[in-house]
């Protein structure tokens, strides 16, 4: 085994510190925490293979020094026991790393002002038997095991309570950080050039590592601190994924309690949805927003270190039907405030490694690790982290900017947002991304390539995101165009985030940090700083490059590539599902969706223009009837001619015009509507608002077009079967264009390109003519009958002809069989109604399985 030693935090001769030795050495470490762990960048590092990347952490609060196990995958030991959390009691502790007999640790808890003194490395192989060093004391038992007893140092939340007077020793002063730790936002505006000595920047939304968040002036007794976004909140968090009143924290006599406000994302304890009152124990993860806390028995600490906000991916491959891997044994580290960019040839595998990294498509094996957590387990609480702008704009091309991210907002932040502070948040983004003066242009019509694709940077930076990735941004724009971009990727990445973004274009690539080149079969053939790409494949240009990762020979003609620090190992088997979003206040997000579908159907000319159009043309295509009998069978002598030819003209005319208006509705949203999604919008909801908009506006262009067929004529006879008249035609056109809507939306739905739409559109409006019965006879005929059931018009088309009463004539034409569908009874026209009901509600169901599953199907 190969052990490094890292240089921590320097202990200071007045500060606590802990003493860490292994068998690579010794050293005295300070700060707040101290991880140890496989990755490189721990500030203790065990190149073992039984040890997790970050495996454990050393954590200092006010009442000592902690063990924590950080949910490492062979566990933390202490004399045989595998333990969760361990107090330091200043004697030797031997831990045990990965197993009974994994690589020997041992740490020690020094007092304030206790120099520094040597201990000889642990007896023994590192992987021999579990043993301590001479006098050390039994371990303690961890906190939360069943045999625990109550730790005899930690005081009880009654009588003196700790929070009287200063806090605690070794605790760092309200807003400052702790000593050796840098301060917020503290950093460079230049490139980072992975100096892992350099001050790391926060990104917005979230507190500098190692600040305390709960007041120091606490009340005497117990109390209740309110948590939230709220300026009135004890707990002040600036954070846009933070509820006004989020959270509460029970200081009681006891134990304190956490509890959720019915807040908008949730709040977590060590990665799990907390839903009623959890009590906190020394060293829990508490995870609010965007933000990671750290109970540390008096305070809330905060975890924004280099390592917490380095992105960590172990052996990602992705494995479809059949064996082909898309990509293969992915492994690298993207340490914050970097910009790194993802090239190569088409069918490398550069997008299906995008939505592995985001979690919206996970690999079939391998880790994605953020925050110490990993992403594919924790889907639920860490997607709210991540921003993911897609190759095709994730913004309405009618809507202005302004509407555009105002709508974004409304979706994305949580509910209790008040109008002022979402406009604030709108103007941020705006500014931020340089869009004042184009705020109130049309994002289609108005704004360049370049502008547009800085919408939709700026619809994303709505919820403040530290991880942001991008799917060739910089596509079919010029190369001025294409730097610009990049560009301002390079200032979003400056401010702390993790920035990943794939291109085909290599103009820029000097703005990156890291570049990674994939070959075809989605392996890493390079990984580093742009300025060695040329140089590890030994071409002097690009072209070059592109055409050596062709070559069946690439890896005998190229070094093999760095691998990340610290190594990593592949993941064994198939990583955990996707965690479903959680609850969402979907009555707000129908009420965003119904007022965003209007200004839609509003703005977009072509769209209005049918809506309005379409039933006066072909409501005036038939007046073109021959006769003025109108509807009425005494009025034309009991010939049902005249009469079935309106109705005929307008179950096509209906049927068209539901079709028409929805058939392109979904498919030409796709990329926005996948995108909302993975952040919180219900599909249902997203139907329903189509429905609710667009089904109506064509029930009233149902409405309209009877009206304009059937003015100034006779109606039914005897004011048809329900003593209505011309409504009830009304009522069976409308309901038809309604249901044939939902159809559309279903169609939309289930297509993958625009150019599906037309044959699909003509096809549908042919069933329903034909299979409607206006044409010919479909009763009484095997299987065409049956198949007649399942087309609205069939019963539309009936519905209207039992008010009109066609089927009186026919009984007295000799040997004519009437349709019974067209008995004109009160309850046979009702009866064609609910089967058009049902029709339509079945319809209604196939779109919504269709709508969830368009959310999350790979792009074709």
């Amino acid at each position: 085994m190969t052990d490094q030693q890292h240089a921590g935090p320097p202990a200071g001769a007045g500060g606590p510190s802990v003493r860490v030795t292994h068998p690579g050495g010794s050293a005295v470490l300070g700060g707040p925490s101290v991880t140890i762990g496989r990755d490189g960048r721990c500030e203790v590092v065990v190149a073992h293979d039984d040890v997790s990347r970050r495996h454990a952490e050393l954590r200092r609060s006010g009442e000592g020094w902690f063990l924590v196990d950080l949910g490492s995958t062979n566990g933390t030991w202490v004399d045989g026991q595998r333990i969760s959390h361990l107090r330091l009691d200043g004697h030797p502790v031997p831990v045990r790393l990965g197993g009974r007999e994994g690589p020997l640790v041992e740490v020690q808890a020094l007092g304030a002002g206790v120099a520094p003194s040597p201990v000889a490395p642990p007896a023994g192989p590192p992987g021999g038997p579990s043993g301590g060093a001479p006098g050390a004391l039994p371990p303690t038992p961890a906190w939360g095991s069943p045999q625990a007893p109550p730790h005899p140092a930690t005081p009880p939340y009654g009588a003196p309570p700790p929070w009287q007077g200063p806090p605690p020793q070794g605790l760092p002063p309200q807003g400052l950080p702790p000593q050796g730790a840098p301060a917020y936002g503290e950093g460079h505006r230049g490139r980072p050039g992975g100096d892992p000595g350099r001050p790391v920047v926060a990104p917005p939304g979230l507190v500098a590592h190692g600040h305390t968040v709960l007041p120091d002036a606490r009340p005497a007794g117990p109390a209740v601190l309110t948590i939230g976004r709220s300026r009135s909140s004890d707990v002040f968090i600036d954070d846009p994924l933070v509820s006004r009143q989020h959270a509460s924290l029970e200081l009681g006599p006891v134990q304190p309690v956490l509890r959720d406000l019915g807040s908008f994302n949730g709040t977590h304890v060590n990665g799990a949805r907390i839903t009623g009152a959890v009590g906190l124990r020394g060293g829990d993860e508490v995870a609010v927003g965007n933000q990671t806390f750290v109970w540390d028995g008096y305070q809330l600490v905060s975890r924004a270190g280099r390592s917490d906000l380095t992105l960590g991916v172990e052996g990602l491959t992705h494995v479809v039907k059949g064996g082909k891997r898309l990509i293969d044994q992915i492994s690298f580290q993207l340490e914050p405030a970097t910009l790194t960019g993802v090239i190569g040839p088409s069918g490398a595998g550069k997008s299906t490694l995008l939505g592995a990294l985001t979690g919206l498509n996970p690999a079939s094996h391998g880790n994605v690790v953020w925050q110490g957590h990993d992403l594919y387990t924790h889907y639920d609480q860490m997607r709210f982290q991540i921003g993911l702008v897609p190759q095709q704009d994730i913004q309405h091309p009618q809507l202005t900017v302004r509407q555009g991210l105002t709508y974004a907002a409304r979706l994305r932040l949580p509910p209790d947002t008040s109008p002022e502070e979402l406009t604030w948040r709108v103007d941020g983004v705006v500014a931020r991304m340089q869009l004042q003066r184009q705020v109130d242009n049309r994002i289609g019509t108005q704004l360049s390539g370049g502008q547009k694709k800085r919408v939709s940077i700026a619809t994303e930076l709505l919820t403040a995101p530290p991880l942001l990735f991008l799917d060739e941004p910089t596509s079919g724009l010029d190369p001025g165009l294409d730097r610009d971009v990049m560009l301002q990727l390079r200032d979003l990445s400056d401010e702390g985030r993790v920035v990943v973004v794939v291109t085909h274009s290599v103009l820029a690539l000097d703005t990156c940090d890291n570049v990674v080149v994939l070959a075809p079969g989605g392996r890493v053939a390079y990984f580093g700083p742009p300025s060695g790409v040329l140089a590890h494949f030994r071409c002097a240009t690009y072209p070059e490059v592109f055409d050596l990762l062709d070559e069946p020979d690439l890896w005998q003609r190229i070094p093999p590539p760095p691998g990340p620090p610290g190594g990593h190992a592949s993941a064994a088997g198939a990583n955990s599902a996707v965690t479903p979003p959680p609850p969402q206040s979907l009555t707000r997000q129908l009420g965003t969706l119904v007022r965003r579908n209007l200004s839609l159907l509003l703005a977009d000319r072509l769209l209005l223009a049918m809506l309005l159009l379409m039933p006066l043309v072909l409501g005036g295509l038939s007046r073109l009837v021959q006769g003025d009998a109108g509807m009425s069978m005494a009025e034309a002598g009991l010939s049902m001619g005249e009469a079935r030819q309106r109705l005929t003209i307008l179950v096509v005319a209906a049927a068209l015009m539901g079709v028409a208006v929805t058939i392109r509705e979904q498919i030409k949203e796709r990329a926005i509507f996948k995108r909302e999604y993975a952040v919180g919008l219900s599909p249902g909801v997203y139907l329903a608002s189509k429905i609710l908009v667009l089904g109506v506006a064509c029930f009233g262009q149902g409405v309209v077009v009877t009206v304009i067929g059937t003015v100034g004529l006779p109606g039914p006879d005897d004011g048809g079967v329900l003593g209505l008249g011309t409504v009830e035609l009304t009522l069976a056109i409308g309901a038809l264009a309604f249901t044939m809507a939902v159809t559309g939306l279903a169609c939309s739905a289930a297509v993958t390109s625009s150019e599906q739409t037309m044959p699909i559109l003509v096809g549908l409006v042919m069933v329903q003519l034909v299979l409607s019965g206006a044409l010919f006879d479909v009763d009484d005929r095997p299987f065409l009958e049956q198949f007649a059931w399942l087309a609205p018009a069939r019963w539309a088309y009936a519905a209207a002809a039992s008010s009109v009463d066609i089927h009186g004539p026919l009984e007295q034409q000799p040997g004519a069989v009437p349709d019974p569908l067209y008995s004109s009874t009160a309850g046979q026209y009702l009866g064609d109604m609910l089967m058009l009901g049902v029709l339509c509600a079945a319809t209604v169901v196939v779109a919504f399985v269709l709508t969830r599953r368009s959310a999350t199907a790979p792009d074709r």
